[in-house]
């Protein structure tokens, strides 16, 4: 399938009707033409009466075009799915749940069931994501201010401790992970780096600050500059992982106010996704729609329900 370019108003052009969005989600599906889940055969009818079915003909069965997608089993047209698929990925900060209400016309707590949807797609294309080369690592809290920097507990607050990757390109911040760890022990920190830091060739190169428990790096054999940074210098020599949480703090207070603890590895994974993609943000919808049409239907029930509010717009 080809992404393509396309503004708002392009891509409200392209996919204005429910046949339309349906088209994009069977390019994606079967790039290759149909093939029939049940005998594997590529004959295909169209049924007039139901747009979203595609009838064998030699088994004589019936596939519906949405199954074994997100967009399963949801009464929410797929024009709606689409404008907020775009909504989603255009806006570096993000859209809250109550504004893509207003925007689609949906209920509130539907809006928000959306959002965790794309949000666990965005988190499974980059599952599979590891970093290279120069990497700088931090940890940060996010949720509100941390009591002090030299303890690096969660207060009692609740504030989630996070650990950000970054790679670095010169003056020029590359691919970001950000995953939410309990603590910054060692174990907490190998679980991540051993699953996130390319391990061949070995010895990439991590660029932290002095905190002790880095130096799990070595023993995945990776070459660690431990640098000792004073605080009116951590902005030019941590530049790129200041950056990335910069932004991500921005996002959060700037966009979606207050969140749930539980879900904020998928706000994580959310603006890892758009971040990792930047330079490619007139395709992203397009991305995002392909990405939704080849994930695994996700159920409401699955994803542990936060009742949203106006006050919580998240």
């Amino acid at each position: 399938m080809a992404y393509v370019d396309l503004s708002l108003v392009a891509f409200l052009d392209r996919f204005q009707s429910e046949e339309a969005c349906l088209a994009l989600i069977y390019a994606c599906r079967w790039p290759h033409g149909f093939v029939c889940p049940y005998c594997g055969h590529n004959d295909e009818h169209r049924i007039s009466t139901r747009p979203r079915n595609v009838q064998c003909c030699v088994c004589r069965r019936q596939s519906s075009i949405t199954a074994g997608t997100i967009f399963e089993h949801s009464k929410v047209p797929l024009r709606k799915w689409f404008l907020a698929i775009w909504l989603m990925s255009q806006d570096k900060g993000g859209i809250s749940s109550t504004r893509l209400a207003k925007h689609i016309d949906v209920h509130l707590e539907t809006a928000w069931f959306m959002c965790q949807k794309m949000r666990l797609v965005m988190g499974n294309r980059d599952e599979g994501l590891t970093l290279a080369g120069t990497i700088e690592l931090d940890e940060a809290f996010f949720g509100g201010k941390a009591k002090s920097k030299r303890n690096r507990k969660p207060p009692s607050t609740g504030k989630k401790l996070a650990l950000v990757m970054v790679e670095s390109e010169g003056r020029r911040a590359g691919n970001v992970v950000m995953k939410v760890i309990p603590d910054d022990g060692i174990d907490s920190l190998k679980q991540v780096l051993s699953r996130k830091v390319e391990s061949e060739p070995p010895g990439q190169l991590i660029r932290c600050d002095a905190w002790g428990s880095h130096h799990i790096a070595m023993t995945l054999g990776h070459r660690v500059e431990m640098q000792h940074v004073p605080i009116e210098m951590q902005d030019e020599l941590l530049r790129c992982v200041n950056l990335a949480v910069s932004h991500a703090k921005r996002m959060f207070k700037g966009t979606y106010h207050q969140f749930c603890k539980t879900h904020i590895q998928r706000y994580f994974d959310e603006f890892c996704y758009r971040w990792n993609r930047r330079g490619n943000d007139a395709q992203l919808a397009t991305h995002l729609v392909a990405a939704c049409s080849l994930h695994a239907p996700v159920l409401c029930k699955l994803i542990p329900a936060v009742k949203p509010t106006p006050q919580t717009t998240a």
